[in-house]
């Protein structure tokens, strides 16, 4: 054991709780009003054979909880307590943790995020600690210590130099910026892996904000791509848009450590790929640990599922050609559906023309024996029954099809496609025979939709694409739809037509399922 069982001290179950706040006129803190709950502590009675993990989180961000439901998932041990640090009263934490070492006696304490992890390991040093979700917990302080462990919230540099090298075989010279004093140790160490590839890695010391504005200027010419140094004290939103302006001003490529960071404009991300899983992989260190494994790893794992993003608007105006190996296993490229033999949708179109006269049409839609069948050819075959708006053929709105590509996937935000199609037009009771007219189509990924598209079938998270038809050369139509994963379909078109079919269009889902229920129970 590493420590006394405290356990056996404990015959139930305790809550302490401590709130903080302004005082009164008479000097005393409110009860209720105006009290700040910072920590709260369970003690839980558990078998005399588990050891005391106590838990700090740096704040009680999502993400941080994700995690800590991961650890306990995991962890054979007793986590007896949990204290969150108060954000705005960092110099309250050196006695939040006192209280929590003389109240739970812990064997191990769990630290999620940068802060916690900074505050344990500079006052505990006589029992394990455990970290996820830290930033740069390669350093001096932390290295030399015995009894640090823990999951990194960045790939590793062999990672990262792995995807480079298939982003550009030929790149030769990447930059960053850090802190020597903060991260000294871990630039020393990515560059040499770098080195080992073939890779210089440029860096530019700074000491504070102010002067990443030099370092920037002097990497500008020495430079083939800007690499984010993972360092907490320089990911302000201010400081990543300096980042940023700089990578569109000069055309260097940026590589980022966040899916927020490739929104932002970063041409790819790294990053870890799952909070609670990481939680899930911590609580399996700690089970080692108590265990005594002979075979403990490193004092710094890294994270096993790792998240790859991309930005093809950005990869657009850089004039950066992103290999079609990293757009197909993009996290944020949404892959391609796979139906099932007795999926179904039920689509509405409302159709007004030139006069203001509504229309409405039902079309239902199946999949079965690897194809798609509609109570109506005509919706499947769009403008190719005569007498159809030929600007807008309705086929294809719920899968890939190589004549009409509405969607071409993987989707991902600023992917573009082009295609032509011919459509039948004319051929009406006593006028000229029918004839082909040829459409080119161009559309665009434009990215997710800022909220859930609202359709009779529900509320749907989707991406957005938009596309223009010509004929002639003259813009016959334009259209916006939005594809979601979760109905494998599109779910809304709006659509403005233009020449002798003017008109507007709207499709939305009304129901969709599956073999095992009908429209009245249709999945929403």
């Amino acid at each position: 054991m590493l420590a006394t069982l405290n356990g056996l001290r404990r015959c139930s179950e305790r809550r302490l709780v401590v709130y903080a706040g302004r005082r009164d006129r008479n000097g005393m803190k409110p009860l209720i009003a105006n009290v700040l709950l910072f920590f709260t502590l369970v003690v839980f009675t558990a078998p005399a054979t588990a050891e005391n993990i106590a838990v700090v989180l740096s704040s009680d961000a999502k993400v941080y909880q994700e995690a800590l439901e991961g650890f306990r998932e995991v962890v054979r041990h007793r986590v007896a307590g949990v204290q969150i640090l108060e954000k705005n009263n960092p110099a309250g934490w050196q006695q939040q943790l006192k209280r929590i070492r003389s109240v739970i006696e812990p064997d191990l304490v769990f630290v999620i995020g940068t802060s916690a992890l900074e505050l344990v390991s500079g006052d505990i040093k006589n029992i394990p600690v455990v970290h996820a979700l830290a930033f740069n917990p390669i350093s001096k302080q932390l290295t030399a210590r015995k009894n640090i462990y823990g999951i990194s919230v960045i790939p590793s540099a062999s990672q990262v130099i792995t995807l480079l090298k298939e982003l550009n075989p030929k790149i030769q010279r990447v930059g960053t910026i850090y802190d020597p004093s903060r991260s000294g140790l871990l630039f020393s160490e990515a560059r040499a892996i770098f080195r080992d590839k073939g890779v210089q890695l440029v860096g530019k010391e700074i000491r504070s904000a102010g002067d990443i504005g030099a370092a920037l200027k002097s990497l500008e010419d020495e430079i083939e791509l800007q690499l984010l140094w993972p360092d907490e004290k320089y990911l302000a939103e201010d400081i990543l848009q300096r980042f940023l302006l700089f990578s569109f001003e000069k055309r260097i490529p940026f590589l980022g450590l966040s899916e927020r960071h490739t929104e932002m404009g970063a041409l790819v991300s790294l990053s870890y790929g799952n909070a609670k899983d990481m939680g899930n992989q911590a609580g399996e260190l700690v089970n080692r640990i108590f265990g005594r494994a002979a075979d403990l790893p490193a004092p710094v794992t890294v994270p096993r599922q790792i998240k790859l993003t991309v930005n093809l608007k950005t990869a657009r105006k850089l004039d950066v050609k992103v290999p079609d190996s990293i757009i197909r296993r993009a996290d944020n490229a949404v892959k391609p559906p796979v139906y099932k033999d007795g999926d179904w949708w039920v689509f509405r179109i409302k159709m007004t023309d030139r006069n203001g006269t509504t229309k409405s049409e039902i079309h239902r839609v199946m999949f079965n024996k690897g194809h798609f069948t509609s109570d109506d050819p005509h919706f499947l075959s769009g403008g190719d029954i005569p007498g159809t708006p030929y600007f807008l053929p309705f086929a294809s709105v719920y899968l890939s099809d190589p004549g009409r590509r509405w969607l071409d996937f993987p989707l991902v935000a600023g992917k573009t496609w082009s295609f032509r199609y011919r459509v039948r037009a004319g051929g009406f009771a006593g006028g000229p025979r029918f004839s082909y007219k040829p459409v080119n189509a161009s559309a665009e990924v434009v990215g997710k939709a800022s909220h859930p598209i609202e359709t009779p079938a529900g509320k749907f998270p989707a991406i957005e694409i938009g596309r223009t038809d010509n004929v002639g050369g003259i813009v016959g139509g334009v259209l916006a739809y939005y594809y979601s994963p979760q109905s494998q379909s599109v779910v809304k078109l709006r659509a403005q037509t233009y020449g002798y079919e003017k008109g507007e269009y709207l499709l939305e889902l009304v129901a969709y399922g599956d073999s095992g229920n009908s429209g009245k129970d249709a999945r929403r």
